[in-house]
């Protein structure tokens, strides 16, 4: 792919060091002239002077309107870095950005950039403007129904990379039509994202519910890029060439599916174990994807297929005539599926420990019930979180524990909640506990109050 820019280079005449006369005297000055792409005269035009990259300088941007050649002046400046912008409807001064500017998500570069010294005098400035253009079509879901909401944006090729341009951006309507306007002539890549964006509706964080955010949140991590024609984001795509004052139209995007993989490998257990019965439990701590996979290989071979990229924790349990085994092995999902996964089943593990309340807390508001609520991934209801009642002392005990855990209480008194979960006298950090296959923790304690 290529990007051409050589009549994007012409939106500027550089002005040459030796046009800069050194006239100690004098006060700094700009002038020059606005034409048009094909030598058309632009007069009545509004041009903007501001200062650029100035420190701890006050410097109300200046205007004027060109006279009926197109030529503009600016007298009694500084020295100092300025740029000079014009305005005028149904053209832009704009230009594609060159070196760093093209870092991150670039903006057009507006107007001319001058440095002028002191005393110096810029005389001969000729900017160039050209007539717009929009690049205009629909945005399309596989199965060919409109979508609406979404985010186009164009891009440029910036060596090797492509870049999103952060001021050629829109989002479809109803019907899935998009426009992006006010763009100078070049070559553009253009791009939809594949998930409605939330933007035009107020989401308010304080009046939603964490499975509402935890929606949201997981929508954004499966958004990715559809290029035009209706390419995945790893690929080239086709580049758009827009002319001056030529607005392309029908630039239609299909939006591909989401990049889907499998996850491969075995699961071993204790020599001399009989087995009944596997399942794997998988999916994110955000919840975003979740699923059960019952595994029917003798030899504890499973694929799990169709999962997204990212972060992915697999939760195994054995049934075994010697009980239930368990285990837990995370993996990353990235550009390609995922083999050889290793995941060893041992025997659960116990936490069990002391329900301590602060103050004078009646033995009827007391909490009757403590359930254990896995962290790492969205658990299926086939088999039940761990749960356990309490006893008078306040002692519970929850087995077939593995990973990492929050804790619930059922059964508090109105306004009573827990306020730290402690281990050796230490609090908790964010009062979650990391369970080891096997191991029995003992002291801990969850602390209640109001």
């Amino acid at each position: 792919m290529r990007l051409t820019l050589a009549f994007v280079a012409a939106l500027l005449v550089a002005v040459p060091a030796d046009s800069q006369v050194q006239t100690p005297g004098d006060t700094g000055r700009i002038a020059g002239r606005l034409v048009g792409a094909y030598s058309e005269l632009m007069p009545g035009v509004t041009v903007t002077l501001g200062r650029v990259n100035d420190q701890d300088v006050s410097f109300r941007a200046l205007t004027t309107t060109t006279d009926n050649s197109g030529a503009f002046s600016f007298e009694q400046l500084p020295p100092g870095r300025y740029r000079v912008m014009a305005s005028r409807q149904g053209y832009t001064d704009r230009q594609f950005p060159t070196g760093q500017a093209q870092l991150g998500a670039p903006r057009f570069e507006a107007g001319a950039s001058i440095d002028l010294f002191e005393g110096a005098q810029v005389l001969d400035l000729q900017v160039v403007m050209r007539r717009t253009a929009s690049i205009a079509g629909r945005v399309i879901r596989p199965d060919g129904s409109a979508a609406p909401d979404v985010r186009v944006q164009a891009a440029i090729q910036a060596g090797m990379e492509r870049r999103v341009l952060f001021d050629a951006q829109t989002t479809t309507e109803f019907d899935g039509r998009y426009e992006i306007t006010g763009l100078p002539p070049g070559e553009y890549f253009v791009g939809a994202m594949n998930v409605a964006s939330p933007t035009r509706r107020t989401f308010d964080v304080a009046l939603t519910t964490p499975e509402e955010r935890n929606r949201v949140v997981a929508a954004a991590a499966s958004g990715h890029w559809s290029w035009y024609p209706g390419v995945a984001e790893t690929e080239p795509g086709n580049a758009v060439t827009v002319l001056e004052g030529v607005n392309a139209e029908g630039i239609d995007i299909w939006v591909t599916p989401s990049q889907r993989f499998s996850v491969s490998g075995r699961i071993f257990w204790p020599v001399g174990v009989s087995i009944e019965g596997i399942t794997i439990d998988y999916g994110d701590s955000e919840g975003s994807s979740s699923g059960l996979w019952l595994v029917s290989d003798p030899g504890g071979l499973f694929t799990l297929a169709g999962i997204a990229p990212g972060a992915l924790t697999m939760l195994v349990r054995v049934d075994t005539d010697q009980g239930t085994l368990m285990g837990i092995a995370t993996t990353d999902v990235s550009v390609d599926s995922v083999e050889d996964v290793r995941i060893i089943v041992d025997r659960p593990g116990l936490v069990a420990g002391l329900i301590v309340y602060e103050g004078n807390v009646p033995a009827a508001s007391h909490a009757t019930g403590v359930v254990a609520q896995q962290t790492l991934l969205k658990v299926s209801a086939l088999y039940p979180m761990p749960e356990s009642s309490i006893e008078s002392t306040g002692r519970f005990e929850l087995r077939s524990t593995i990973g990492e855990y929050e804790f619930a209480l059922e059964g508090l008194g109105e306004g009573l909640a827990i306020k730290r979960v402690m281990r050796n006298g230490r609090a908790l950090p964010n009062n979650r506990l990391g369970v080891a296959p096997g191991e029995a923790i003992r002291d801990l304690e969850i602390v209640v109050g109001r």
